[in-house]
């Protein structure tokens, strides 16, 4: 785990992204808001901060901490090392059913998953991978869920039965066994690494299924499906509000930023290092949001509870808080 650990001035944040005076944020004691994120498209809000210079000092400071995976997030969560966040709301509601004291308190993005498989291997369609090897992310993520749910299973193959799943590969290693080693016949990878995956290797590479163009076409909707979301404790919310406010506040800025920047894609080039016609690209098949679609995040927890992920959905009163 690479540790950030800056310290962002919310005041400060909220002035250079809005070009004009910001709120002043009081801390509620010198603790700093401890955030969780990682190191990828639809989660580098916080990075995307770091990189435009809002590390000031301030009367709210904010520790950031990359993480290798959700998995890793959610345990140093679960541990009580981290107030705030930034991941799958899959894994959030799964460790919600397990008892752990955390609520969605805003939206981070949608879509960005995409199958993919090599041409010489002459398979079409996610049907025909049946009898063949698929590279995989780790269980009970979003990722995992919508192919074994939704993609596998529209399909009409048991993710167990009819193919071979190889789990918890990371992307960056995707793309290598699929092209290069050829030790797998395809891979359900997701943005920054699909666009690059296309870059590198032009039509040596075919979609089998474009998750967020796929899905939105489906269900008619304005938005991608939900994917990663802004989780806080339940001791943030009830005893450090105002510093919660505050950071998202300075988080709803930043995604503004995101969607209306013309220097964004450079940023988010510069975070994620790659170049900006990658990201542009990858961009195509994500949103930026803060706001919280709960019904369309019901139907992304369908996928875990069809797998038995989870027990139950949990309540709207136990999963989401509306931060007023």
């Amino acid at each position: 785990m690479k540790n950030w650990k800056r310290n962002i001035s919310i005041a400060m944040a909220s002035a250079m992204l809005f070009g004009c005076c910001g709120f002043s944020a009081q801390a509620e004691g010198n603790a700093p808001i401890r955030v969780g994120s990682l190191i990828a498209l639809g989660t580098a809000t916080p990075f995307v901060a770091i990189e435009n210079g809002l590390l000031n000092q301030g009367d709210l400071q904010v520790e950031v901490s990359q993480f290798s995976d959700g998995a890793a997030i959610m345990e140093a969560f679960a541990a009580g090392e981290l107030d705030v966040a930034i991941v799958g709301v899959i894994p959030v509601a799964t460790w919600v059913s397990k008892g752990v004291e955390m609520k969605v308190v805003a939206s981070a993005n949608g879509g960005g998953h995409v199958l993919m498989t090599r041409k010489d291997t002459g398979i079409t369609s996610v049907e025909e991978l049946a009898g063949h090897t698929v590279a995989a992310p780790s269980v009970a993520t979003v990722t995992d869920a919508l192919l074994r749910s939704k993609i596998l299973g529209d399909a009409g193959l048991d993710p167990d039965m009819d193919l071979t799943l190889i789990p918890g590969m990371k992307p960056a290693d995707m793309a290598t066994v699929l092209m290069a080693s050829k030790e797998v016949d395809a891979m359900m990878t997701w943005e920054p690494f699909a666009a690059e995956a296309e870059a590198t290797y032009g039509d040596d590479i075919v979609v089998l299924y474009d998750s967020p163009k796929e899905i939105k076409e489906e269900t008619g909707s304005d938005a991608f499906y939900p994917v990663n979301v802004v989780a806080a404790s339940q001791d943030m919310i009830d005893n450090r509000l105002d510093d919660l406010k505050a950071f998202l506040d300075s988080y709803k800025a930043t995604v503004d930023f995101l969607n209306e920047d013309e220097s964004a894609n450079a940023v988010l080039a510069k975070v994620l290092e790659m170049d900006e016609e990658t990201i542009a690209a990858a961009r195509e098949r994500i949103d930026y949001t803060y706001d919280i679609d709960k019904e369309a995040t019901v139907e992304t927890l369908n996928w875990a509870l069809q797998l038995g992920y989870i027990d139950e959905i949990p309540a709207e009163e136990d999963l989401f808080y509306t931060v007023e």
